[in-house]
């Protein structure tokens, strides 16, 4: 009888680099590829597995960075152990440079993470309308609009990048009316708080957003 979980993010035949580890044994082995972190993390949840390996070029990518991370910091993977897939084909623990610990937590866990700077060419969709995304966070957004954003306006955000499709409603906490240099047309600039969100997509976006700005 399985013992556990062990997922791999990676091509399937890395598992053969996975048999012989003690932390592996007697656990059922389920593989995504690197294009299939949403359904991972779903997966995740669900199974609390007992290891989540990753091949070493991954692993050091903002993508990876931020599994890892999330891993490490959140009470629900406190079972997991995280091992990495070098270049010689043998599962190692994580080195200390790629368990990353530079996003802040507050009191309340995990769930809320600071506002994290998008770069640009990120745009987002207000009620429809295109919106520069500006930064992010788990409990809102600060955006750049040329449609009408007024305080207390109710709106919908929908943020479209591969492989997310994420969706939140809110409300403009503030807005300022900016008239661009250059003969721009006239923008508002807002800040939204969301009363709902899509949380885990949401949560895995804010971290390699900030995994991407860490090593830039």
């Amino acid at each position: 009888m399985a013992d556990g979980v062990t997922l791999l993010i990676g091509p399937k035949a890395l598992a053969a680099s996975l048999a012989q580890h003690p932390d592996t044994r007697n656990t059922d082995l389920v593989v995504f590829t690197e294009d299939q972190v949403r359904q991972a993390v779903e997966q995740m949840l669900r199974e609390r597995p007992r290891v989540v390996a990753l091949p070493e070029k991954f692993a050091q990518s903002p993508r990876g960075t931020a599994l890892a991370h999330r891993i490490a910091v959140d009470a629900q993977f406190a079972g997991t152990r995280v091992l990495m897939i070098n270049a010689q084909g043998a599962a190692v623990p994580l080195p200390s440079g790629v368990r990353s610990t530079w996003l802040p937590l507050d009191a309340s866990g995990t769930r809320r993470v600071p506002r994290i700077p998008i770069r640009p060419g990120i745009d987002v969709q207000i009620d429809g309308a295109t919106a520069a995304l500006v930064d992010l966070s788990t409990l809102g957004a600060q955006v750049v609009s040329t449609s009408v954003l007024k305080p207390r306006q109710r709106v919908r955000l929908i943020l479209a990048v591969e492989p997310y499709l994420i969706r939140a409603v809110g409300t403009v906490a503030w807005a300022l009316f900016e008239i661009p240099k250059g003969g721009l047309p006239p923008q508002y600039r807002a800040g939204l708080e969301f009363s709902s969100a899509d949380p885990e997509p949401l949560l895995q976006f804010c971290l390699e957003q900030a995994a991407e700005a860490s090593k830039s």
